[in-house]
């Protein structure tokens, strides 16, 4: 050990030795990267599923103020979901935000989910990770993950708080509306108007002098109104 620590380089050597092999075993762990709120890396969703989900996803942001986070992964670096799920948390930096993540992970033939939420979220919910668990777990033991997810947000919309500020959404949309309506009334009345007045003009008004015309019933025993013109005699019907 002494020749070895003797030459200043072999010493340099040594001691980055000693500190690979003294460093924690999990510092070098790399997880997913996000490719959006939705980042479906087992390839799970179709378009129309993605679109859906994102659409779910906006919906919960408007209602709740929260984001949610959807990992969907076939490769783990980590003992466990959870740990995965907390890696991930973090890595993406969502501790300090409002949000929700949920991982869903497959390991050989079977499915697992972790969600967790950050602690303002918590604050506000309430144990919320647990409880979404609990409600997409027998849809992910029987690999329906799409129906875990519509589970998911299903389970979000039910809160109080969700419920709360849906009504209030629906009761400032008809409020909207109402208030739209006399608007929509000031441009109809003149456009009615208008055309009342144009065919008032088009059929009592003479089109050679601008003489209103003179309504009779036809001579021929028609029946049928004619409109004539005292003044140029031009005469329309019978």
């Amino acid at each position: 050990m002494r020749t070895l620590l003797a030459h200043p380089v072999r010493a340099v050597a040594a001691a980055l030795l000693l500190v690979v092999l003294s460093a924690p075993h999990g510092a070098a762990v790399t997880v997913p990267s996000p490719i959006g709120k939705l980042s479906d890396y087992g390839s799970v969703f179709d378009r129309h599923g993605k679109d859906e989900v994102n659409a779910a996803i906006a919906d919960i942001a408007t209602l709740l103020k929260i984001d949610v986070y959807i990992l969907v992964s076939w490769e783990n670096p980590l003992p466990t979901v959870d740990q995965l799920a907390e890696a991930v948390f973090s890595a993406w930096g969502l501790s300090s935000r409002r949000a929700i993540l949920a991982v869903f992970l497959r390991t050989g033939q079977d499915w697992t989910v972790s969600a967790v939420a950050s602690a303002s979220a918590r604050t506000e919910l309430g144990a919320i990770g647990p409880r979404l668990e609990q409600r997409m777990a027998d849809l992910v033991a029987h690999d329906r993950i799409e129906e875990a997810v519509r589970a998911m947000f299903d389970e979000l919309r039910s809160l109080p708080a969700a419920q709360k500020a849906s009504a209030a959404l629906a009761a400032q949309r008809r409020s909207s509306g109402q208030r739209g309506l006399p608007a929509a009334l000031l441009v109809a009345v003149p456009v009615v108007l208008v055309v009342i007045l144009a065919g008032l003009i088009r059929w009592r008004v003479c089109p050679r002098c601008a003489r209103i015309l003179r309504a009779e019933r036809s001579r021929f025993g028609s029946g049928k109104r004619v409109y004539s013109c005292r003044r140029c005699g031009y005469r329309r019907g019978g």
